[in-house]
């Protein structure tokens, strides 16, 4: 009787034993489901606060039209966005373009910046390089006012009309306004690393 007694209650602690496990398995098999689910919630925060870094920087140089040669990163101011027609004085609305130009030369390595102006074809030619000289020197004038900036040496040149990077006249001889407002600009030539930007303005 007592062996009779004895293998029931075997038989019943055995049951309560398999009528646990699936319950424990149950919950072990939840843990790895739940794991993932907290395990790597760190890395989309890290996206936005990169770009917030970034963005900043981009933006204090966007819209510059810019040129890469072995000078120097070549920066086209135009002449149109900094002065009124035939003026050698800025603009209120030329300190947004040269606001840009001023955080690329703070970004850019050591060495002078080339300042050099230049005109359109329009009038007389030793007038226009008085002007484009003229114009050059208010931009560099400007520029050596800036915080991070007026440390850097300025090589000051105007180029006048001899040298134009559109047409400024049309195929067919007539005029190019477009090609025109390109030629007036003031260039800014940036040191890039191994750039000859120490070379005499010219």
């Amino acid at each position: 009787m007592k062996r009779a007694l004895l293998s029931v209650a075997a038989a019943a602690s055995i049951g309560g034993c398999s009528a646990n496990a699936p319950a424990d398995a149950a919950n072990e098999d939840e843990s790895p489901t739940a794991t993932p689910a907290a395990a790597d919630p760190a890395p989309p925060p890290a996206g936005p606060s990169l770009s917030a870094k970034v963005s900043p920087l981009t933006g204090a140089v966007s819209g510059l039209r810019t040129r890469v040669t072995d000078m120097g990163t070549i920066i086209d101011l135009p002449a149109d966005a900094l002065f009124e027609y035939d003026k050698a004085v800025l603009t209120p609305a030329a300190e947004v373009e040269l606001r840009k130009a001023t955080e690329m030369i703070r970004r850019s390595p050591s060495g002078a910046i080339r300042v050099i102006g230049h005109t359109d074809s329009k009038g007389d030619e030793a007038y226009n390089q008085r002007l484009s000289e003229a114009r050059a020197k208010t931009v560099a004038d400007w520029l050596r006012e800036q915080v991070g900036v007026r440390q850097r040496e300025f090589l000051v040149s105007g180029r006048g009309e001899t040298a134009p990077i559109a047409p400024n006249e049309s195929a067919a001889g007539g005029d190019d306004s477009a090609g025109r407002a390109k030629n007036r600009r003031v260039e800014l030539v940036v040191p890039t690393t191994g750039s000859r930007s120490s070379a005499p303005a010219g």
